[in-house]
Formats: structure tokens, C-alpha cells, sequence
């Protein structure tokens, strides 16, 4: 069996409570009624456990913020644009080229090189436009996240606060 003495059991005690962060680093608690500091502590612990269970929100668990996704391509050209604007610039070229009576096989080699550079141009543009999409996304959605654990960590503190005076602390 182990041996635990009440030093060591504060201590433990002392550090699970600070453990619970800022949320309660704002608060200052007195004891009105001349508790111990080992009833301080164990009143504490008890308060913040009624807290999470009332408020709904634990600040030692915050909600974290959503990690954005990993893009299923490599950022550039989307596969295949290249070559679509290829064909595409050389069935130009060729026609361009019958127009004005001109050398075919030039026109077409001309034409898929201005279409493949000229798509690959435009995914390019449409990626960088997803990907400012996904990141202004990103950004709302940790502002929200954000405004949620600083909304739960207020109404915990109303509810620590609540227990606490209930058992004769002052709390500011």
C-alpha cells in the first residue's frame, strides 16, 4: 500500500488545480471563515469540477481550432490542364493556319504550346484563388473557436465563483 502524507497530497491537489490555466488565474480567492490552505485547495478542486459539470466548458480542455485540410494536389496547375490546352491551342492553330493558307503542322505546334501555357496559367489562378478561400475559411473558423472558449471560460468562472462564495470565499 502506498503511503501518501498530507504535504504530498496538497501538493498533488495544488498542482492539478493550477493545472487548470488562465481561466482561473484571473481570479483571486480568499477564505472568509479561516480555511485551511488544504481545504482552500480541496474546496477549489471541488468548485472547479461543479463548474465544468454547470458551465458545460473545462478551460484545462479548450475547444481546439480545426487544422485545414492538406491539399490533395501539389499546388500548381491542376493535372491535365496542360495538355487540354494543348489540343485545344493546336485545333486553333490549324484552323488559323488554313485561314491564311499558312504551313499547318507550324501553327499547330505554335498553338498547343500558347494553349498548354495559357491553361496551365489558368488553373494555376483558380488554385490560388481555392486556396485563399480555404484559408480565409481556416481563419473564420478559428475565430469562432476562439470566441467560444472565451464565452466558456467566462461562464465558467461565473460558476466557479458562485461555488466558492457558496462555501465562504471571497472571490475577485
Amino acid at each position: 500500500m502506498i503511503s501518501v502524507n498530507k504535504s504530498t497530497l496538497f501538493t498533488i491537489t495544488l498542482l492539478c488545480v493550477s493545472s487548470l490555466g488562465a481561466a482561473q488565474a484571473e481570479q483571486y480567492v480568499f477564505p472568509e471563515k479561516g480555511q485551511t490552505a488544504e481545504q482552500q485547495t480541496a474546496d477549489e478542486a471541488s468548485c472547479d469540477a461543479w463548474a465544468a459539470t454547470e458551465s458545460g466548458y473545462n478551460p484545462s480542455q479548450p475547444q481546439a481550432a480545426p487544422v485545414a485540410a492538406a491539399p490533395t494536389q501539389e499546388q500548381g496547375a491542376e493535372r491535365g490542364s496542360g495538355m487540354r490546352g494543348a489540343i485545344s491551342g493546336a485545333a486553333t492553330g490549324a484552323v488559323v493556319a488554313e485561314i491564311g493558307d499558312d504551313d499547318r503542322s507550324d501553327a499547330a505546334a505554335n498553338g498547343a504550346a500558347v494553349g498548354a501555357v495559357a491553361a496551365r496559367r489558368q488553373s494555376r489562378r483558380q488554385n490560388a484563388n481555392e486556396a485563399d478561400q480555404q484559408a480565409a475559411t481556416q481563419q473564420q473558423a478559428q475565430a469562432e473557436v476562439q470566441s467560444s472558449n472565451t464565452q466558456g471560460t467566462e461562464e465558467f468562472n461565473r460558476a466557479r465563483s458562485a461555488c466558492l462564495e457558496g462555501k465562504g470565499y471571497s472571490v475577485k
